[in-house]
């Protein structure tokens, strides 16, 4: 019997490895036939400017710092939050899109982009009072029009709570709610042992919302969402502070961010988030609703221009009110051209890796101001798998190499076949840009081979089957030996006689 049990151990060990190793050739051929899509990105030279003196920069918030760029001029000055887990460049198409006559201020988080790490869980306390301390330290004036979209709408609520007398206007952006959790996995059907990977990601991730604590869901920034949301729904009500709500629009039938959902349940989600947007109109009694024409939760890259237009409306009220007349945006033919940046050259690089091509443009480029803060890129030929778009990056050069010659990089990975035309240009602080200049990738088709780890993982799976095999083999043999013993199958020949 003994025997018997360190045999099926062995068995089970076995069984442990086989499937170990058939995992590791799944993954192999993964990074091979399918690989992610990651949007194409701007590599940003490293530097770190002088935050009290330039419009970009890192602050001390307290031992850390934190990364911010400003463009405009004028107050009240704009401060734009992104999303759970996003950097300042998300809001690229709505900083440089606007009015230079007010000043508009994007960041990241800790955690995040070119900001220093924070110890872990943080919740909105936390970032409302880095904000203010960025805002203090960086020399950046209020009174404040907070703009937050997703989960950033949360926050910046906390910060209206924390410092209620600096907001004067609010622009809440397919806003996240206290209670989306719970409601919205309420939409999903019962949970089951063997439910589909997408109900499975949602869950996880909606869980998350409500409570962070023991999530299998990765944020990046170590958030305390219990006790976050509290501070959501502790709040004191708004009263009559000017409120614009952006919502999705309801016929964009889109999730992002995960496995498409089967229809019913897709369709559950998105009333169940209408319903939410409907209870934030509520916040205030100066409130507004917009509703994008074609935008899903993205707003900021696909419809930035109603967010552009909402914060126009708010800065004219709060001007209004502080008895200030909104001055007329300048011209661009009347700008000092002697500060636009200028791009000098480009220096194309390539390099294949894994089978895909990869283009790296150098761009070389001077700012006589040396106030260049962003270079945008935007698709002008070619489509982007999935629900990908551009924007650019953040440019951390300093004065002293933008005055004299500083450099960007426009990294692109063919990840499919086709050939993509994109443009790029550089902003400064003022929103003067530069001449545009664009880049032509022809992209083959991806190289497709046989992976080491997948060959590896085969190889050591026959092997084991073979083992196993053989170990099989020899236990049934031992189970016929041990059911009839010699001194019976003596008995057994003799009786046949």
């Amino acid at each position: 019997m003994k025997q018997l049990s360190l045999r099926l151990m062995m068995y089970a060990t076995i069984l442990a490895l086989l499937m170990a190793a058939c995992s590791s050739a799944v993954k192999g051929t993964a990074a091979i036939s399918e690989p992610q899509q990651p949007a194409q990105t701007l590599i940003p030279a490293s530097a770190e400017p002088a935050p009290t003196t330039m419009p970009n920069g890192l602050v001390d918030v307290g031992g850390r710092k934190l990364m911010f760029h400003c463009t405009g001029q004028g107050s009240p000055t704009v401060i734009l939050e992104s999303g759970h887990g996003a950097d300042l460049t998300y809001w690229l198409k709505v900083q440089i899109g606007g009015d230079r006559s007010y000043r508009v201020c994007s960041y990241d988080r800790a955690n995040l982009g070119d900001s220093d790490q924070a110890p872990t869980p943080r919740t909105f306390q936390d970032i409302a009072r880095d904000l203010h301390a960025l805002l203090t330290n960086a020399h950046i004036g209020g009174p404040y029009i907070l703009v937050g979209h997703s989960g950033g709408g949360m926050m910046i609520r906390v910060f209206t709570d924390q410092y209620p007398e600096e907001v004067v206007g609010l622009v809440l952006v397919d806003s996240g709610h206290p209670d989306m959790g719970p409601r919205l996995l309420a939409g999903l059907p019962p949970e089951s042992l063997f439910e589909p990977k997408a109900i499975r990601e949602w869950r996880i991730w909606l869980s998350w919302m409500s409570d962070s604590h023991g999530s299998l869901y990765k944020d990046l920034e170590g958030m305390d969402m219990k006790a976050s949301n509290a501070q959501v729904k502790a709040a004191k009500p708004l009263g009559d502070l000017p409120l614009v709500v952006i919502s999705r629009s309801p016929d964009n039938p889109t999730l992002e961010g995960r496995l498409p959902l089967p229809a019913e349940t897709n369709a559950k989600l998105l009333q169940i988030w209408q319903d939410l947007q409907s209870e934030l109109v509520g916040l205030s009694s100066n409130s507004t609703r917009v509703i994008a024409a074609h935008a899903g939760h993205m707003i900021p890259t696909e419809e930035p221009e109603l967010i552009i237009e909402a914060i126009r409306t708010l800065v004219n009220e709060a001007r209004s009110r502080m008895g200030v007349t909104m001055p007329p945006a300048l011209p661009a033919d009347l700008t000092d051209m002697t500060h636009t940046p200028r791009i000098l050259r480009v220096v194309e690089r390539r390099e294949t890796k894994n089978g895909m091509l990869t283009y790296y443009d150098d761009v070389y480029f001077t700012d006589d101001a040396g106030d260049a803060v962003f270079a945008t890129v935007a698709l002008t030929s070619g489509n982007l798998p999935g629900n990908q778009s551009l924007s650019g990056g953040s440019i951390t050069a300093s004065a002293n190499e933008q005055e004299n010659e500083a450099m960007e990089t426009v990294h692109w990975v063919c990840y499919s076949q086709g050939t993509f035309v994109i443009e790029m240009q550089i902003v400064d602080q003022a929103i003067n840009k530069s001449e545009p200049v664009k880049f032509t990738f022809p992209c083959p088709a991806p190289k497709t081979g046989i992976s080491l780890y997948l060959i590896l993982g085969l190889a050591i799976g026959l092997g084991l089957l073979v083992v196993l095999a053989w170990l099989l083999v020899g236990y049934r043999r031992s189970r016929r030996a041990s059911a009839f013993p010699p001194s019976h199958r003596a008995e057994g020949r003799s009786m046949e006689y």
